[in-house]
């Protein structure tokens, strides 16, 4: 799979920010992408993490910020993207609870899933990639 960059602009921004120019991937047009995103460490609550085999991908849009779709197996959560710091944040939601992504330009990833019922909250470990 080939590395892939959101956007020319915030490319250029978050490689200025991170001081690395050099082997970032650029989108010379840029359009729709697809991230994907794979976890192996399940945090639960305040229990010991365990190991873990869950993914999902993300389409996001041209420009950030902008809407995104978090890809689940349960279905569609929709919601924001952007950048903070240095990194791709994502927020969504479903009918299930609601989700919080960090991606650094390294690739490491978290996703914080928050469910209402019952009140929980479930951190996973791993890193995302942009594919074609």
């Amino acid at each position: 799979m080939r590395q892939r960059m959101f956007s020319f602009a915030v490319v250029l921004l978050l490689a200025a920010q991170a001081g690395v120019a050099e082997g970032v991937d650029i989108i010379e047009e840029p359009g729709e992408a697809r991230m994907l995103c794979e976890y192996t460490v399940e945090c639960l609550d305040e229990e010991e993490c365990t190991f873990a085999q869950f993914g999902h991908e993300l389409d996001l849009p041209k420009t950030f910020p902008g809407e995104a779709t978090m890809l689940l197996g349960t279905g569609d959560a929709k919601g924001q993207v952007g950048e903070a710091n240095g990194a791709l944040v994502l927020t969504a939601t479903d009918q299930y609870g609601s989700y919080m992504l960090t991606q650094k330009m390294d690739g490491q990833a978290r996703l914080s899933v928050h469910f209402v019922e019952p009140l929980t909250v479930v951190t996973y470990h791993g890193s995302c990639e942009f594919i074609e």
